[in-house]
């Protein structure tokens, strides 16, 4: 296939877009398909196999497009990795099924005769939802001829420039192989392809393609007996539903050795723990903590602007009833008050409570459900007229350094009148005691817990000189520390000593300027410490990776099973377009054991320069 069959228009706006960084789009006909070709960022879902920050994309040319060209000219048009594809047939057993269509065949021209296949690489759609992005892909019966003509516009191009980018078409995935993307890059020394298609669901493991079966593919019509193969398995352990509302923990495996597909982790495996902390996530045991703090950080807020969130109480009890019986329990010198369900989960789950709380400590649980200044301001009144009167010997720590210890101290040794409540001072005494109690419970989580040393502790406690503000930054950092501990042991059941070890490094990394929500965190484990829980699930995906290198070439196979299709197609009719939306379930009943596939065919040629 000669140059002369090239559109006269397609060289000049390859090159440039490859050339001119400030060239968002062009509009082209190519084997009477009319395209708009963008200069962009690339994707995250092309990231694993693109080296090059930026691609040239190429989809089919719209009313959609041509609405986007008119309306948002200046913007540059969001290709980001929500991509997504639909299912290939059920039912396909591992006799029957064909993985790349013909693996050593190029699904386009090189201009030169050769017939080598592409490159290709996984993509990983991310566990939470996000937004759909729209596309309009190019028919998959077209591709090969499109491709060809660009393959030779990159080829004349070599000859002025090296700033050759990689160049990507979207495909529609309706051909027998299910093309979802070409791919193509071209240098002075080499040239790489790449052709991604899926397949799936398949409802039983026994249906999937087997190991062999894969080598197979990989090694047909060349003599290599020398294939190198990996495996990364991801485990989503605690899914995220929503992108800031949740918490995560997910599992990374690498190993090298395989012998069949889908097989857990090797003891030789890496194994990397990613959490991720969501204070505000409601499914947490510690929920209850959070809203103590968040109550805290209202009044603080309070206090610089002037306009404090109040307590709103969904029952009949009230603060005057709270005190009531608080003062009963002073007198019966009973320091522990019955804990509410969600603090018990905590309890129950991993630390036992504090049990040194003081009369300061006990009167914040009370004081902080006030639903207003002047209820908060004769309640104060009351507290400190009991204390005066005899009525209550409330024991408190002789060191305290709380506005309310100290008056209450003085009033039982007869030494001070009454405390002066005028302005924000009630404001001020509350957040007093908020700050020191909750300060107590996060030290007695770490050190009653055997979790962190003293010294490890006393940058987020000691903290005498600060602000309040600075204050408020720790005791939430230390609580993202707790949420680490409480994950890791709620769902992996970590050993003691692993824990201990995670959050030092945890508060280490938290004592750090740029850490800010939300919070996420690596942890390198054993895998022999979490093998028999990995045993115990499922993987999320399963990708296993074989390459063959030979002389003149590389060729690798790469195959993606997930529980979830990594890729989606949804039809738009009103444009007659497709929809790239994120991988979601198409409503058909999956079991179990049901996985997608995702196959990516790779080959780097340097036989033809």
């Amino acid at each position: 296939m000669g140059d002369a069959t090239m559109p006269a228009s397609l060289s000049s706006s390859v090159e440039k877009l490859m050339t001119d960084k400030n060239c968002g789009k062009e509009v082209i006909v190519v084997a009477d398909e009319q395209l708009m070709i963008t200069r962009d960022h690339c994707p995250e879902i092309l990231l694993p196999v693109n080296q090059h920050s930026e691609i040239i994309l190429v989809q089919r040319f719209s009313q959609q497009n041509r609405r986007l060209l008119s309306v948002e000219d200046e913007k540059q048009a969001n290709f980001s990795e929500n991509i997504s594809s639909t299912p290939r047939p059920r039912g396909k057993s591992n006799s029957d099924l064909d993985v790349t269509g013909s693996p050593l065949k190029c699904p386009f021209s090189l201009g030169d005769g050769s017939s080598e296949l592409s490159p290709v690489t996984l993509v990983s759609l991310p566990a939470a939802k996000k937004a759909r992005v729209s596309y309009s892909p190019v028919s998959a019966f077209k591709a090969e001829i499109i491709a060809s003509k660009f393959n030779m516009a990159l080829r004349k191009l070599c000859n002025k420039t090296s700033n050759n980018i990689p160049l990507w078409i979207i495909c529609d995935g309706k051909d027998a192989q299910g093309t979802l993307f070409c791919g193509l890059h071209r240098t002075d020394t080499e040239v790489t392809r790449t052709v991604i298609s899926s397949s799936g669901p398949f409802n039983s493991t026994d249906n999937l393609p087997s190991l062999d079966h894969l080598q197979l593919h990989l090694t047909a019509g060349c003599q290599s007996d020398d294939i190198i193969s990996s495996v990364k398995a991801t485990y989503d352990v605690l899914r995220c539903e929503e992108e800031n509302e949740n918490s995560s923990v997910h599992m990374t495996c690498k190993w090298k050795e395989i012998h069949k597909i889908l097989t857990p982790p090797s003891f030789d495996a890496h194994t990397v723990v990613l959490v991720k902390v969501i204070c505000c996530d409601q499914r947490s045991p510690a929920y209850q903590m959070f809203q103590e703090l968040s109550v805290l950080q209202g009044f603080v807020k309070g206090l610089k602007c002037g306009e404090v969130s109040w307590c709103v109480r969904e029952d009949s009890s009230s603060v005057s009833k709270d005190l009531e019986a608080f003062f009963t329990t002073i007198k019966e010198k009973a320091q522990r008050q019955k804990k509410v369900e969600e603090d018990a989960m905590v309890e129950e789950k991993f630390y036992n409570r504090r049990q040194n709380m003081d009369f300061t400590d006990l009167l914040w649980n009370v004081l902080m459900k006030c639903e207003s200044y002047n209820e908060l301001k004769s309640s104060l009144r009351s507290v400190f007229k009991a204390i005066a009167s005899g009525h209550i010997r409330p024991q408190i720590h002789v060191r305290t350094k709380t506005k309310i210890g100290i008056a209450a101290l003085g009033l039982m040794r007869g030494q001070s009148g009454d405390p002066d409540l005028s302005g924000i001072t009630p404001i001020e005494m509350l957040v007093d005691i908020g700050m020191e109690k909750i300060k107590r419970d996060y030290v007695n989580i770490f050190q009653g817990g055997d979790l962190v040393l003293g010294d490890e502790l006393s940058w987020f406690v000691v903290n005498e000189d600060q602000s309040i503000e600075k204050t408020m930054s720790l005791l939430e950092k230390l609580h993202v520390g707790f949420q680490v501990v409480l994950l890791l042991r709620t769902y992996l059941h970590l050993p003691q000593a692993i824990l201990k070890q995670f959050a030092s490094q945890a508060l280490k990394e938290l004592k750090l300027e740029n850490s800010s929500s939300p919070y996420t965190f690596t942890f390198n484990v054993e895998t022999g410490k979490v093998r028999q829980f990995l045993n115990s699930i499922s993987p999320t995906t399963w990708e296993v990776s074989l390459e063959s290198n030979l002389k003149k070439y590389s060729k690798s196979l790469i195959v993606n099973f997930s529980k979830d299709p990594l890729l989606k197609f949804e039809s738009n009719n009103n444009d007659c377009e497709e929809v790239f939306d994120e991988g979601e379930k198409d409503g058909t009943e999956d079991t179990e054991d049901s996985y997608y596939c995702c196959f990516y065919n790779t080959v780097k040629d340097k036989t033809l320069f």
